[in-house]
């Protein structure tokens, strides 16, 4: 039996596959217009004028500046508008219309505040008619549907998911001494973004309907990078390939999730490291043994690390060391004496070794992880079962391990 690589299967759906599927797209006469129209309160320093973009791929969605403009909606006085559109058989899909303030040059530009996201997420196909309400200086958090399809009310339901993000970064604004100079920061508050993620993946994970499901991924992962969660985002592929065979965005997905760009994947056995011990002996990943294992990346510098090590780390393997609980310590440290001192201050006694490297580390690179601590849970023969496991998550798992290995 010849078993095919998720980008092989992929690859192979996409050139045999003759079929299109357009998400909510029924059999319709494509001489019928697509029908947008509504009434938007206004706002003496924002434009009279709506912007109709429509991206051009994947990686196009919701980029700033990158959309083209197909069409200018005027807004009448009282902020009511009426558009009509003949769609070509290429032309149906997902369309973004957007509000811009008064003197703004570009008509494709995204509000840089998530607050005051100013677009509306619409599924344009022949014969759809799509009824609407909205603020014009936040499109995004005050449009209501009074008629559109489940694409497009899907779509725009993602919002509900980012609530308590947006909530967050509006607060900071108003509480700003000089909101011109603004910069909002979400990484004080690790518990609203670990929210946001876990909506957003919920969504990704029961999302059935082809543009909701791309433009939650943009949401979720507007830089590309899939690495903190591939095996979850390889499952998402599977499902829009099995559910819309042949879509050339999907193409794009596919590049993303190339094996070259990503980590470890679940099953698959860890590379094998050569690094330095304290002592100055060489040490090799391989030669460490257990029931499980556990990998762990840290640095002295890094105070959440460190953290981890005392408060999670030590009462772990405390416990579960003489049941066969391993650790490994990889520090991405750059200066000797500081990486021995952080050693000897948390009691970290387990296994260390280190190349000394800092942000340069080779094993760095290649594991593919940009922020520290990073950890890695191993089976007796070095598959990866879970990574980036922490705090009462990480306790929970190897609790959970050992009571099972017992039963």
């Amino acid at each position: 039996m010849i078993k095919l690589t998720f980008v092989q299967l992929l690859s192979l759906t996409l050139l045999t596959s003759l079929s299109f599927l357009h998400s909510g797209c029924s059999q319709t006469d494509l001489s019928q217009p697509a029908v947008i129209e509504g009434k938007v309160t206004l706002h003496p320093d924002w434009s009279t004028d709506l912007y109709l973009l429509k991206p051009a791929s994947f990686t196009k969605i919701l980029a700033s500046y990158e959309m083209p403009v197909t069409d200018t909606i005027p807004l009448s006085a009282d902020g009511t508008f009426h558009f009509e559109t003949v769609l070509g058989p290429k032309d149906a899909g997902l369309y973004i219309l957007v509000s811009q303030p008064k003197g703004s040059r570009f008509s494709n530009a995204l509000a840089p505040l998530p607050f005051q996201e100013n677009y509306i997420l619409l599924d344009l196909t022949p014969g759809r008619h799509i009824e609407l309400t909205a603020h014009v200086d936040r499109l995004s958090h005050s449009v209501s549907f009074t008629n559109a399809d489940p694409s497009t009310r899907e779509m725009n339901a993602l919002q509900s998911c980012r609530k308590p993000l947006i909530e967050e970064i509006e607060e900071q604004w108003e509480n700003n001494p000089d909101p011109a100079q603004f910069q909002w920061n979400t990484h004080g508050n690790e518990d609203i973004m670990n929210d946001v993620h876990r909506a957003l993946d919920a969504y990704l994970d029961t999302a059935t309907l082809f543009y909701p499901l791309m433009t939650a991924l943009r949401l979720r992962v507007p830089d590309h990078d899939y690495r903190d969660r591939p095996e979850f985002y390889i499952q998402i592929a599977k499902k829009m390939v099995r559910l819309y065979p042949g879509h050339p965005w999907l193409n794009e997905l596919r590049a993303h999730l190339d094996p070259a760009n990503l980590p470890v994947l679940q099953g698959d056995a860890m590379p094998d490291f050569r690094l330095t011990t304290p002592d100055g002996d060489t040490l090799e990943s391989k030669d460490i043994k257990g029931k499980l294992i556990l990998v762990d990346f840290w640095a002295s510098w890094c105070a959440p690390c460190r953290k981890e090590i005392r408060t999670t780390l030590r009462p772990l393997y405390d416990i579960y060391h003489s049941k066969g609980f391993e650790i490994l310590g990889i520090s991405i440290d750059s200066d000797k004496s500081s990486w021995i001192n952080a050693i000897a201050r948390d009691g970290a006694t387990w296994y260390q070794a280190s190349d000394l490297m800092g942000d340069a580390s080779p094993v760095r690179q290649t594991l593919k992880f940009d922020t520290i601590p990073a950890c890695y849970l191993l089976d007796e023969d070095g598959r990866l079962l879970a990574r980036n496991l922490h705090g009462e998550h990480l306790q929970l798992f190897v609790e959970n391990y050992f009571s099972t290995q017992q039963e």
